[in-house]
């Protein structure tokens, strides 16, 4: 469950967008590919130095003259001198001027100008391809933000080209100056023509506007501006002031009739007085209230004299003392002053309710209906002009459409007229002279040296390309290489975490206890790896007691882990049996050199006891708490032998007997042993050579194993810290690890050499191993690895 889930973290991961860590990780992991594979970028560059150098060497000279045109424009728009107006005058005409000067006309006249000695380039042509071949050298372009044409060609001979560009500049001045001289005179007859027709037009067409508009009493009508004719102006107005009558008359009606109803109920009719001032008079209503002119400059003037009584009490204060008669007699003044201003509003109110118990009502409500009725009669007048004069508007609309009509016509004619007069007075004023004027300032130089090839695009050009090449080949060969580059990878890939690494060494020449580093040298820093696998398992599977060790191709040195692992385990003071389950190509059997005598096939096939069996057949290895179950005689049914339930009471028997139980199997793709195996264990380790298994393989037997529900403790990266591993796959570990076996199935897995070296290649090809219904076939004895007989075996005492 756990491989699963961090293989699906892992995929779901690739397909989001790549962080930048893992952007700079690429591209390490890149320039190591370049770094391992520079044989290759080195090829790539002297193949492209050869190539350019080839070029150089067999390329003709190409040389290249130039000169320079300044084309300006005279006669329009002389008094313009902003740069907008040169901007545009540039961008719209120089592309034309551009191209005429490589147009066949112009390049014709310039063949007829060169000599037989300037036709170099063009030599062994029929003369019809002369221009097409003149055209092809020639070349064109403004200088940007200039009116300057720069005309080069490149020739096989300096002098050449510096002719045909003398030539061609030549000709297209020539050509330029002809054109438009030419066609002055022509153009002047037909737009004095043109100007004459549409004369006549104009003449016609005001005449019938001068009748049209004496139909209409001769009333002109302004549509440029808008105006309207005087009878759809008095109907408008006619309609804006009913519109507004109306407006009053309504709201007129509203506050009558408000009155009224207030008239009629007793009420307070105070707030209708001033809402009514225009209609009954404001002054009279003011003057009713006590609020008229005379009223107000009163109460001013008595306001201002109270203001300076104020000011002459102050000042004689400070002046007599408070009895005196003429300070006592304006204090009496200003009290009096101030009771009068006070009770001004109490007699506006009394004032009021006076009004208000009397006839004001009744009055204003004559005032508001008289009022009414002048509205109602002037309304009355203004529909009727205002139906008079739509009549007539609706009479008047189809003669001014057509007014209207003339009027445009007799416009268009007279801008056409104006347009072709201007036309005309320019051309005359022209006709000495031309619109455009064509000056070289640059004249055409014989240059010596070559512009194709030059040396140094050429070193550029092998350079960009040999690296280029080199590094997209390095990309490519890259892509197809289907092995792991790195442990992260790895894991990633596989969802298996790594145990230990094991460094490459050299293959022992010896057999036996002596052939195992753990036991030759364990205080060596290769025999510090196998510990370190020890301790991983301990800590990350403490519970693993029964391990089997496999790989998914022949010679991946499982067999020399296993065997290590096992001695260190037996040297940690823990009772280890180590297991042969190869029972078609025993490497541990040999390495062991126990062959010849019983084992597992036997003890599979044997009948009592199966502590008794064991016994007779397991082996000791010469170390303490170390003993070995070699595979015995080799059987014609392995995989019926390790279904048996034999098997899996002799690992019963062993698991209560032995602290650990170390099973070396087949390869995981070569047979289905493993998968047997690893169904009666508590997991299995992969031991995996990065150099030489590919991703397809591993992949697949992860996905067996785990498809089976059979758990992989983790994997022993076997054979690292060589020169390609430590410089391009990053599995190189700074502290020393290992063995890399030689022993296992170096030659062959149950096949001769040459079968097992075509059963291999073809299963790298396919990426699927080998059947297992063909493995299991078990050929024939030879003579280099006989069965031994019966009577050949020996046995152990019990």
């Amino acid at each position: 469950m756990m491989q699963d889930e961090t293989r699906a973290t892992c995929d779901g991961g690739a397909g989001g967008d790549p962080s930048s860590a893992m952007l700079a990780q690429n591209l390490l992991r890149f320039l190591m590919a370049v770094r391992y594979r520079k044989k290759v970028v080195a090829m790539t560059l002297v193949v492209a130095a050869l190539l350019g150098a080839l070029y150089y060497v067999t390329t003709p000279r190409l040389y290249s003259s130039k000169a320079a045109i300044l084309v300006t424009q005279v006669g329009r728009d002389q008094l313009n001198t902003s740069m907008t107006g040169e901007e545009s005058l540039r961008r719209n005409t120089m592309p034309t001027f551009e191209n005429m000067i490589r147009s066949p006309k112009v390049v014709e006249r310039a063949l007829k100008n060169l000599g037989p000695d300037d036709r170099v380039d063009w030599k062994g042509l029929s003369r019809d391809r002369w221009v097409e071949k003149l055209q092809k050298g020639l070349s064109a372009r403004t200088i940007r933000g200039t009116s300057i044409i720069e005309v080069a060609y490149t020739s096989l001979d300096p002098h050449v080209a510096a002719r045909v560009v003398n030539a061609v500049v030549q000709s297209y001045v020539d050509f330029m100056r002809e054109m438009h001289q030419g066609t002055t005179a022509e153009l002047m007859e037909q737009l004095v023509k043109q100007r004459t027709e549409v004369g006549k037009s104009l003449r016609a067409i005001q005449d019938q506007l001068v009748e049209a508009r004496r139909q209409l009493d001769d009333i002109k009508f302004d549509s440029e501006t808008k105006t309207l004719h005087p009878l759809l102006q008095r109907c408008v107005f006619f309609n804006d002031a009913l519109i507004t009558l109306r407006k009053q008359r309504a709201e007129m009606e509203a506050s009558w009739k408000s009155l009224d109803e207030a008239v009629r109920n007793g009420q307070d009719i105070g707030q209708h007085l001033m809402a009514f001032g225009d209609v009954a008079g404001r002054e009279m209503l003011m003057g009713i209230l006590g609020l008229g002119p005379r009223d107000s400059t009163a109460q001013a003037s008595l306001e201002q004299r109270l203001m300076e009584d104020r000011a002459a009490l102050a000042r004689l204060r400070s002046e007599v003392g408070p009895k005196h008669p003429e300070l006592v007699a304006l204090r009496d003044r200003i009290a009096m002053t101030e009771q009068f201003l006070g009770g001004y509003q109490d007699r506006l109110q009394e004032r009021i309710a006076e009004l208000r118990k009397g006839r004001l009502g009744p009055w204003l409500l004559e005032v508001v209906r008289q009022r009414l009725e002048e509205i109602r009669e002037k309304e009355a007048q203004l529909q009727a002009c205002y139906d008079e004069a739509r009549q007539q508007a609706v009479g008047l609309s189809g003669h001014l459409l057509h007014i209207q009509g003339l009027e445009r016509e007799e416009k268009r004619f007279s801008d056409e007229y104006d347009e072709l007069f201007r036309k005309i007075t320019e051309l005359d004023l022209r006709r000495d002279g031309s619109e455009v004027r064509t000056a070289v300032i640059e004249q055409p130089e014989p240059i010596l040296r070559p512009v194709s090839p030059r040396l140094t695009y050429v070193v550029l050009l092998v350079l960009v390309g040999g690296f280029g090449a080199g590094l997209g080949l390095v990309h490519l060969l890259d892509a197809l290489d289907d092995r792991f580059r790195s442990l992260d990878e790895m894991q990633n890939r596989m969802g298996v975490p790594v145990l230990a690494m094991v460094q490459q060494m050299a293959a022992p020449e010896t057999v036996g206890l002596a052939a195992i580093t753990m036991y030759a040298d364990p205080a060596s820093a290769e025999s510090e790896a196998f510990r370190t696998l020890r301790t991983a398992l301990d800590l990350a599977h403490p519970d693993a007691r029964q391990i089997v060790f496999s790989s998914a191709e022949p010679g991946d040195g499982k067999t020399t882990v296993s065997a290590n692992l096992a001695v260190g385990y037996a040297q940690s003071d823990k009772k280890t049996l180590l297991i042969d389950a190869d029972l078609r190509r025993p490497g541990l059997t040999r390495m062991m050199n126990l062959r010849g005598v019983y084992g597992l096939s036997e003890l599979l096939r044997s009948e009592g006891n199966i502590a008794e069996q064991a016994a007779i057949h397991i082996q000791p290895s010469g170390l303490a708490n170390l003993d070995i179950l070699p595979s015995g005689p080799r059987p014609p049914n392995p995989h019926e032998l390790l279904l048996s339930a034999r098997f899996s009471q002799l690992l019963a028997w062993a698991s209560g007997v032995y602290d650990h139980i170390l099973i070396d199997s087949p390869p995981t793709l070569l047979t289905s042993d493993t998968a047997i195996i690893g169904r009666l264990v508590d997991g299995v380790v992969l031991v995996v050579q990065p150099a030489k298994n590919r991703r397809r393989l591993l992949t697949r037997v992860v996905e067996s194993l785990t498809l089976l529900k059979i758990p992989i403790l983790g994997l022993v990266i076997n054979r690292v810290g060589s020169d390609a591993d430590k410089s391009y796959y990053g599995y190189h570990s700074g502290y020393g690890y290992g063995y890399g076996g030689g022993y296992g199935y170096g030659y062959g897995y149950g096949y001769g050499a040459e079968e097992e070296d075509e059963l291999l290649e073809e299963g790298e090809e396919e990426g699927a191993g080998v059947a297992v219904s063909d493995v299991a076939e078990e050929p024939p004895p030879d003579a280099d690895d006989p069965e031994p007989p019966a009577r050949n075996i020996r046995r152990r005492a019990a």
